[in-house]
């Protein structure tokens, strides 16, 4: 599996970012795959609805399938074996795109604006691999401004999905 995190602080367009990623990418015939870390617990599922319920009843986890949707809601994945859930969630992506986990060892994009930054959340020893923003704040890993997004897109096709690209496990994430 291969995974490109996208990382900066909040407010500074990761979404928009992995938004326009994950789009393009798709309109080259990529399958892509996403996942969000978040450092604050949400209530994911609906009071009152049936997977709701079997939680609230005590179920660990609760797979939820529909014609169109799979999703899961667990309170103890994440002290499972998570390379192996990942594999099977993302088995048949072509790249994983992730929004946080600053603190993996995982290539990162670093979405930067002075307006939210003093400096960078991540050097290139923290495997940044790019940054994307309104300046260059490093000169030391390839910079993409808002109006090179197209080159963006062709960096991470060519960084992790041509033939003979880096690729990246999923291992110890946080």
């Amino acid at each position: 599996m291969k995974i490109v995190l996208v990382v900066g602080k909040k407010k500074t367009g990761k979404t928009t970012l992995m938004e326009k990623l994950i789009a393009d990418l798709t309109l080259k015939g990529y399958r892509i795959g996403s996942m969000k870390y978040t450092t604050q617990d949400h209530e994911f599922d609906t009071p009152g609805k049936d997977s709701h319920r079997h939680a609230q009843a005590g179920a660990e986890s609760t797979l939820i399938l529909s014609p169109t949707q799979i999703a899961l809601f667990s309170r103890t994945m994440r002290a499972k074996n998570l390379d192996q859930l990942l594999d099977f969630i993302f088995a048949d992506c072509d790249l994983v795109i992730g929004e946080g986990f600053k603190n993996s060892p995982f290539p990162k994009i670093e979405v930067f604006d002075t307006r939210k930054h003093s400096g960078l959340l991540c050097l290139p020893e923290d495997n940044l691999i790019a940054v994307f923003g309104d300046i260059d704040p490093l000169g030391k890993v390839p910079y993409f401004s808002p109006d090179q997004i197209d080159s963006l897109v062709e960096f991470v096709e060519n960084q992790f999905l041509k033939e003979g690209s880096k690729e990246s496990r999923f291992q110890g994430f946080q």
